[in-house]
């Protein structure tokens, strides 16, 4: 029986991989793109790794496709990158490498990655939202509601009085105060969450209106927040087809949302150290075969989050992310030289040390998590 559910979720696992390696190679295509664009060489493009799957030389650049689609670069001619192919041109300085070109054209070749993932993102979620979207969770603040779905046992809520199926329809907390009538429905339910999180442990006024009985009542009740909130879920709702211009308003502030999201998970992960709120690989592949368990809209719309999430990271100012690529050349251009290889190299393997921990340690928090219903945990 076991044989038989996992042989059915093969073609999902398999969409899955797929669309993790559709996002690595489009933010690879950006590089490569740019290094075209202005006239720098690429020795190799490659995606994936393991077993090689497709190899083929195309003009001057050996194309290569490997089974396992996480990770993939593009080796630049005149740019030195441990792990990016042989690196037998990283020293060039023919008029057609990475070093000789101005500044500008090696900050658009460094970040063309980034654009591409963050462009992608913007035209799924559009696109998502044209078409119409079920009700899902990844289009918090767009496709959720302020009526609670579910109260949670002993929590916040449910000490005052809070039920299933009560609106909350405003919140008064030291001195913010935000209603519902007064914004648009998206704005009221994400300022309601910052309110929420940042009043964490203190004492908050929530107006609620309560339906029993085919009659509704607007009243205030105070509540003390504990460090988990205030105890509830909300009812998700589909967006209906919209028209363009409102899909892009709607999708760009979609993606903007998710944009702040990530980087305040990853400002946790370094003030905070903790990993909370953040996947690695397996939590990632296996939320994309949920993604493409439930359909196109709603895989279309994970991976315009995984995009964000993709491009986010790499904006960190670390040797093994395109922002360390960017600092180190900035830094180069502010000195006028280009900065010892040992000090390159020596930066840039220790970071894939601390990275490589890094994942495996958020790998085996992932499994477990998984794997805890199964447990009996």
């Amino acid at each position: 029986m076991q044989l038989f559910a996992l042989i059915s979720y093969l073609p999902f696992i398999i969409v899955g991989g797929l669309g993790f390696g559709f996002l690595v190679g489009f933010h690879e295509l950006g590089h490569f793109l740019f290094c075209k664009l202005f006239g720098v060489r690429t020795p190799s493009f490659s995606i994936g790794f393991g077993p090689q799957l497709l190899k083929k030389k195309i003009g001057d650049t050996l194309f290569t496709l490997s089974a396992i689609p996480f990770g993939g670069y593009v080796e630049i001619a005149g740019s030195e990158e441990p792990g990016q192919g042989e690196q037998k041109e990283s020293k060039s300085t023919a008029p057609d490498s990475f070093t000789v070109k101005p500044y500008y054209q090696k900050m658009l070749i460094i970040s063309g990655g980034i654009l591409f993932n963050m462009a992608f993102a913007y035209c799924a979620v559009i696109a998502a939202l044209s078409l119409g979207a079920p009700q899902t969770p990844l289009l918090f603040p767009q496709g959720i509601s302020s009526q609670v779905e579910q109260v949670s046992d002993g929590s916040p809520a449910a000490q005052a009085g809070i039920k299933a199926g009560d609106t909350l329809s405003g919140i008064k907390a030291d001195n913010e105060e935000y209603e519902l009538h007064t914004m648009a429905l998206p704005v009221f339910m994400q300022k309601l969450m910052q309110t929420l999180q940042k009043n964490r442990g203190k004492e908050v006024t929530i107006r609620v209106i309560s339906h029993e009985n085919g009659t509704s009542a607007e009243h205030d009740v105070a509540v003390i927040l504990n460090e988990k909130g205030l105890g509830v879920s909300f009812v998700f709702t589909p967006v209906k087809a919209q028209n363009l211009a409102q899909a892009v308003i709607m999708g760009v502030e979609q993606v903007n949302f998710w944009i702040y999201s990530t980087i305040d998970a990853l400002t946790k992960l370094f003030k905070e150290k903790t990993v909370k709120g953040i996947g690695g690989p397996v939590m990632v592949i296996t939320q994309m075969v949920k993604g493409a368990e439930k359909g196109f809209i709603i895989f279309l719309l994970f991976l315009a989050f995984i995009s964000v999430n993709l491009a986010v990271m790499n904006l960190i100012p670390l040797p093994v992310f395109d922002g360390g690529q960017a600092l180190f050349y900035t830094i180069e251009a502010i000195i006028g030289r280009p900065l010892h290889d040992s000090i390159r190299n020596g930066i840039a393997y220790a970071t894939w040390i601390l990275l490589i921990i890094l994942i495996c340690w958020i790998t085996i928090q992932d499994i477990l998590a998984i794997a805890k219903p199964y447990l009996g945990l």
